[in-house]
């Protein structure tokens, strides 16, 4: 922004805040089928009905669910060998 106003110093520029997706139509419909299709692979839509380039393998995930699917693991295989552990 600083940079833009010092390219431009004869440009007015007003910021202002808008609410995310309030008064949209259809956004609570589409985030409850987002929630819903995140619940789990049985929510999904069926291949054929995705855009081809969606058809294929699966979708990268976000760092954070592959954050948690790792600590999810690792206290899985904790308990696993905590319980096998002589006492």
């Amino acid at each position: 922004m600083q940079k833009f106003v010092k390219d431009h110093p004869d440009s007015d520029i007003t910021l202002r805040w808008s609410p995310g997706h309030e008064g949209v139509h259809g956004n609570e419909e589409a985030d409850k089928q987002a929630k819903l299709a995140a619940s789990g692979k049985q929510h999904n839509s069926h291949r054929s009905a995705l855009p081809i380039y969606l058809r294929h393998g699966s979708l990268p995930l976000s760092i954070s669910a592959l954050k948690q699917a790792h600590h999810k693991e690792t206290h899985a295989r904790w308990s696993r060998m905590w319980a096998e552990s002589p006492k």
